[in-house]
């Protein structure tokens, strides 16, 4: 790596704290040697194997929970190679806890693991990948761009335990290929399911379907044998990417997207509302219209504890700047008191999360989160809204370095807000091929950012790398989902690390 990508990703390393800090615990400015001792010289600075030496019955490893160990007695002989006799309840051969303690006597307390999930067939954009955490594990979905989507079960360690497959809709048919735009797992009143959207490469007609899934990730199946499916979308006429959400309290699903082409016809945000097997219980109408040139488009939708809906417009003039609106709706999708708007730039990618009752009211927990770019620098900032409709004002949660795009993901955990993002930027083309590198980090809200990316060095990345997903996979522990390149093609790959 060269000198500019090591300074860069040093720079961001550091960026929102007090002093460097690595992922790993250890710090970024150097090891520092009480003593003046050097590692691994066997002087007093040494907490290794050179204090063992000092006494017989003393431990090989003389760090974290295995400070001070001594030999057990096995047998009426000292083990000749300490195990967990010697070392206490509080040690792991290999370190699984988030419990604060150094467990494996490495000298380094909960580090974060990263795994290579699996290989993935093309580039995904925003909104074509979906995990979805659930009794059985985590299950992801991954489209193959032809035939079906590959659901993956996922155990803690984001291994995978079982693949089902899902046939999409124009294969069992037997018409025209389609291609997905928008894809989401999404967790119904009448258990799990698969939520996809398509058109013809991009232009209409604007089709979406549900997949009822078991708990494993497998489609469910009807009694002649074949893939239940419900059609939930048909719009000869429209098209572009669709925005879901589902109600675990009631059997509903709305779903938004844009329609119209100016100059002939005004640019809208269009909604419905339909059940778990798509008979219509809203029929589409209009949301929203610009009164501007600007061009409206749906980014987030979430059901509110009181039976309301939450929807997040972003508008933008194709010229650096836009408008992130959020509107409440009743269940008949007519807009309920005065909405909430906040001024941006481009490509703000609003995502609405709700902290849950440990938050507040209904009203109350629900969280905007929005990317936006300020001049003079005119660096990417991640801003966080709550109280939205209580006088609630946005603050800054994350400032990226210059050239640098963040492109994040949320998560509300316990009613504490997490995020995760890819710090992306473009390094040129190579072979026609736009070259990409970033570093991925992690949050929680009022803590420093930490930096979770593998290795030392920047990460190569491509044009598809704009997006992160976010579990939980076990108490104090979160899991980050995202897309890397290798010169042997592009994967999914995950960090697991744990929180305070």
């Amino acid at each position: 790596m060269n000198a500019r990508f090591w300074w860069s990703g040093v720079v961001l390393s550091c960026l929102a704290m007090a002093g460097c800090e690595s992922s790993d615990g250890k710090g970024d400015a150097g090891l520092v040697v009480e003593d003046g001792g050097t590692p691994g010289d066997g002087g007093p600075g040494d907490a290794g194997p050179g204090d063992a030496g000092t006494d017989p019955l003393a431990c090989e490893k003389q760090r974290g929970v295995c400070a001070g160990a001594k030999r057990a007695l096995v047998d009426g002989a000292y083990e000749p190679e300490c195990t967990a006799l010697s070392y206490g309840a509080d040690y792991e051969g290999s370190e699984t806890r988030c419990d604060g303690l150094d467990n494996d006597c490495d000298g380094v307390t909960d580090p974060s693991v990263e795994s290579r999930v699996t290989a993935l067939p093309g580039g995904y954009e925003v909104g074509q990948l979906s995990s979805l955490r659930t009794e059985a594990g985590v299950l992801v979905a991954v489209f193959d761009g032809a035939t079906d989507a590959r659901v993956l079960r996922l155990d803690e360690n984001l291994q995978v335990q079982e693949t089902s497959n899902v046939p999409m809709a124009w294969v069992r048919t037997g018409t025209a290929r389609q291609y997905v735009r928008t894809a989401k797992l999404v967790r119904t009143s009448e258990g799990l399911a698969l939520f996809y959207s398509t058109m013809s490469f991009r232009v209409a007609p604007l089709n979406a379907y549900l997949v009822p899934l078991e708990a494993n990730g497998a489609p469910k199946r009807g009694a002649d044998g074949e893939v239940l499916e419900y059609r939930l979308l048909d719009r000869p006429m429209d098209e572009g990417p669709t925005v879901v959400a589902a109600s675990t309290e009631h059997d509903r699903l709305v779903m938004l997207w844009t329609t119209g082409k100016p100059p002939t016809q005004p640019v809208q945000v269009m909604g419905t509302v339909v059940d778990s097997k798509g008979q219509v219980l809203v029929a589409p109408k209009a949301l929203f219209e610009s009164a501007s040139n600007w061009t409206p488009s749906p980014r987030s939708a979430l059901w509110l504890r009181n039976g309301e809906l939450l929807v997040a417009l972003a508008e933008e003039s194709g010229k650096g700047q836009g408008t992130v609106r959020v509107r409440r709706l009743d269940a008949a999708l007519e807009q309920v008191g005065e909405e909430r708007a906040f001024t941006t730039s481009e490509e703000p990618v609003p995502q609405l999360v709700d902290l849950g009752e440990s938050a507040g009211a209904p009203l109350a927990s629900p969280v905007l989160v929005w990317r936006s770019r300020e001049a003079p620098e005119y660096r990417r900032w991640i801003r966080v809204a709550g109280h939205l409709f209580e006088g609630g004002q946005p603050v800054t949660w994350v400032m990226d370095t210059p050239a640098y795009v963040p492109w994040f993901g949320v998560f509300a955990d316990e009613g504490v807000l997490r995020l995760s993002w890819l710090s992306r930027f473009f390094d040129g083309w190579e072979n026609n091929t736009p070259i990409y590198w970033g570093r991925l980090w992690t949050q929680d809200l009022g803590d420093a950012p930490v930096d979770r990316t593998p290795g030392l060095e920047l990460m190569p990345l491509n044009e598809h790398a704009m997006w992160v997903l976010m579990e939980k996979v076990g108490p104090r522990r979160m899991a980050t989902l995202y897309t890397a390149t290798t010169d042997a093609g592009q994967f999914l790959d995950a960090v697991r690390y744990c929180t305070p």
